[in-house]
């Protein structure tokens, strides 16, 4: 698709996919955690909520089966309440009146006559059989809440008060009715409680209720085959109070409810809805975001691009814009603009090189056109071997002029170097000053100096040195060849009016000609020195131009030595 062809579009699709991924993992992995935490969680209040459950239920069952043994058949839960039966009060209440007195008087019927008080008993017995049996247990209560000055209905009020009424059962299901022998039967079956939930989904309230029944049924059957026989069944009832589990027992009928489930199921599907919606939500703002952001990151790259789109070989002076940031699109920029600096330069040297070599090769070509017209015109008055003569110094000055374009193309395509050897620089100098002719050359200063170079090469440098020295010269040339501080250094100086101080660096340009060099008889082409200079850099090596000991010019190379394989 042409959408994703763009590089911003492509890292705003895969900034979104990773991101996407990563909240999605994440989303997916924290559901998972809190899942996990919740189901820990409810597990331990289901747990601890049984644990209660089967306190609470274990102590009424035990009552109720010490009731059962003396006889008694009532609902060990309803005891304090039936005790306090309000058919039996009014006996009571007019006896007392509303005189103040302390709560004790009150609840052992003090200072009343026994008439009323043999009324009462009558009337708690018929209403409590259990009241005969419950008598140190009131008294702990009483003890309990510090038998406080009281009217009747401020006792009335106290005696029915969860502070009066839990000391009461607590003493009634734990000193009078306990048995150890079910204490004991608790401690050996306690297990089946504290790790009725083990492995099992909480939230499944299938899996909880089927779970809850077999726990119920084994706790029982444990209670019944370690010591307490008359054990009930105790049963899951279903539904209770806000939606918990019913637990019954099949003696007192007993309702404990254990927490619901329906509150944790519904935190965990409104976390679910809250990653389902909020991913992708964030998804889309991120691909927004990244949208926005890489278009303005990549601005400045299409103000590049589309600049360079307009420079064509005639607008090298045009630069692409840097936005000055400091960051890679920047460092880009400038590097863009480093590389139309140097396609300038070449290109500006590409068409002097062209121009100077057109007008360069024009000149023989010229000469020679002309000493043949002029001889053709008049053959019987021309001095053909003089017409030979100067068609041969032109011929020559044209294929020199052609080897150095030659050696300048090749220093330009890198190829200077494409043929190495061993060889001694001292020879090459010494062999080479044979064929300078009228001029005294002095080689009393060339030693051995051994490198690795192109022979061919070096052999050029050091004939151009010469032919330019010779041009030059007056009548002597001095030669030296020397190492120094792992280099080779070799000399050529001349005796002539030498190289303005102003002009040492131009005259290694190419067709460069200076003063008395412009003067064609002087057999210069102006790319010598050029051709040294791009033949000496190749090879790792300077040229330099000076002021010679007798005011002429001195050239000097150093080339690196290249010690014998």
């Amino acid at each position: 698709m042409a959408l994703f062809r763009s590089v911003r579009s492509r890292l705003t699709m895969a900034t979104t996919l990773i991101v996407g991924a990563a909240l999605v993992a994440g989303g997916v992995g924290l559901l998972v955690i809190t899942r996990r935490a919740l189901i820990d969680d409810v597990r331990d209040t289901l747990t601890r909520s049984l644990v209660d459950a089967r306190s609470e239920l274990d102590r009424g069952v035990v009552a109720e089966l010490a009731l059962l043994s003396l006889g008694v058949a009532v609902d060990p839960f309803e005891v304090t309440a039936e005790t306090l039966d309000r058919t039996c009060a009014p006996v009571l209440a007019m006896a007392y009146g509303e005189r103040p007195r302390r709560f004790s008087d009150f609840f052992y019927r003090n200072a009343i006559d026994e008439a009323v008080i043999l009324a009462y008993e009558t009337c708690t017995r018929r209403a409590s059989p259990l009241y005969s049996a419950t008598g140190q247990c009131e008294r702990k209560a009483i003890d309990a809440i510090g038998n406080p000055v009281v009217t009747f209905s401020e006792f009335e009020e106290i005696a029915s008060s969860d502070e009066f009424l839990n000391v009461f059962n607590e003493c009634l299901t734990g000193e009078v009715l306990v048995e150890e022998r079910v204490a004991a039967a608790v401690g050996l079956c306690d297990r089946v409680i504290t790790t009725a939930f083990d492995g099992v989904d909480v939230l499944d309230r299938g899996a909880v209720e089927a779970r809850l029944q077999d726990v119920l049924f084994t706790y029982a059957a444990c209670m019944r085959s370690n010591g307490v026989p008359d054990y009930p069944d105790l049963t899951v009832a279903g539904l209770g109070e806000g939606g918990g589990l019913s637990v019954l027992t099949g003696v007192v009928g007993r309702s404990v409810v254990l927490p619901s489930l329906e509150t944790v199921q519904e935190d965990v599907e409104r976390f679910s809805r809250m990653i389902a919606i909020g991913v992708p939500v964030l998804v889309a703002v991120v691909a927004i975001l990244t949208w926005l952001v890489v278009g303005r990151a990549l601005h400045p790259v299409e103000a590049i691009r589309s600049r360079v789109a307009q420079i064509g070989a005639f607008d090298l002076h045009q630069r692409v814009p840097d936005p000055g940031t400091g960051d890679e699109v920047s460092r880009l920029a400038a590097t863009m603009n480093r590389m139309l600096d140097r396609l300038q330069r070449s290109s500006d040297r590409q068409r002097r090189f062209i121009s100077d070599a057109s007008h360069e090769l024009r000149s023989p070509l010229a000469s020679l056109r002309t000493q043949l017209e002029v001889a053709l015109a008049h053959p019987e008055k021309v001095d053909w071997s003089g017409v030979a003569s100067g068609v041969l110094e032109e011929g020559v000055r044209m294929e020199r002029l052609v080897d150095d374009l030659l050696a300048l193309a090749r220093a330009d395509e890198g190829v200077v170097l494409a043929h190495t050897e061993e060889l001694d620089l001292g020879d090459i100098m010494s062999q080479e000053a044979l064929r300078v002719e009228g001029l005294a050359v002095d080689v009393g200063g060339v030693g051995e100096a051994r490198l690795r170079g192109d022979a061919l090469s070096l052999r050029r440098v050091v004939r151009n040195l010469l032919d330019n020295a010779r041009r030059h010269a007056s009548s002597r040339i001095v030669l030296r060849v020397t190492l120094e501080e792992g280099q080779v250094v070799a000399v050529v100086e001349d005796d002539g009016t030498g190289i303005p101080e102003a002009e040492r660096e131009q005259v290694f340009e190419r067709f460069a000609r200076l003063g008395e060099a412009r003067d064609r008889d002087a057999g210069g082409t102006g790319l010598g020195l050029a051709v040294v200079r791009e033949v000496v850099e190749a090879h790792g090596g300077t040229v330099v131009a000076e002021e010679g000991d007798a005011g002429g010019a001195r050239l000097v190379v150093r080339l690196p030595t290249r010690e014998p394989e």
